[in-house]
């Protein structure tokens, strides 16, 4: 009777420390970064980028303003982020000023606007249409990430049969403008899911 008790005991003790305490918690997050022609992203993840950015073509409506494109994905084995990409699109600044006038003019302000918004949208679609989503949703949400104007797209689909949740955001910067991707089953959202919208993207940096 006393082992049984002790048993019990010992039972006990575990599930507590696993609902209230976390003993078997969240993987740390490490300091990672991926290096673009102007600024370098950095960013904690539960696992480390070992992907070198690469460029990639622009699009035909999106290149009179972009004069360099470049992304790299992870598709981390054993994780409960699936897939992590960064894309950063270097901008034409002296163009687009000798079109729109400075970054203080509205006309400038509307046609960064535009380009994010058009960059966003053009690259959600080509994702969807690349990993076969069905049942797609989305949902922007506002915010400032490293003192910049961002837009973090929640986009939620049905791939492979099973419900994912991908969170794209995008970073506003008149020089070299980011999106970062990040994709983890519905199933985590009280996880690695709540810990993406509270640590990771908020805690994202662009330095020089």
């Amino acid at each position: 009777m006393k082992k049984h008790k002790i048993l019990l005991a010992s039972l006990l003790l575990l599930v507590m420390c696993i609902s209230l305490t976390g003993c078997f918690g969240d993987k740390p997050l490490q300091q990672v970064s991926v290096q673009g022609e102007v600024y370098k992203l950095s960013l904690e993840m539960p696992f480390s980028v070992g992907g070198v950015m690469k460029d990639v073509p622009v699009n035909q409506q999106l290149a009179v303003a972009i004069k360099k494109r470049q992304s790299c994905m992870e598709r981390p084995t054993g994780e409960d982020i699936h897939m992590a990409e960064f894309t950063a699109s270097t901008f034409d600044r002296q163009g687009i000023e000798k079109n729109y006038g400075s970054l203080k003019e509205p006309k400038a302000k509307q046609f960064y606007a535009d380009m994010g918004k058009a960059m966003r949208a053009t690259y959600i679609q080509s994702l969807a249409k690349a990993a076969k989503m069905t049942n797609v949703t989305t949902d922007e949400k506002q915010m400032t990430i490293d003192g910049r104007d961002a837009v973090v797209t929640t986009v939620n689909c049905k791939m492979r049969g099973e419900d994912e949740v991908l969170k794209v955001v995008y970073i506003d910067d008149a020089e070299e403008s980011w999106l970062v991707t990040l994709a983890y089953p519905k199933e985590k959202s009280d996880g690695i899911g709540k810990q993406i919208d509270e640590t990771i993207i908020p805690g994202i940096k662009l330095t020089k």
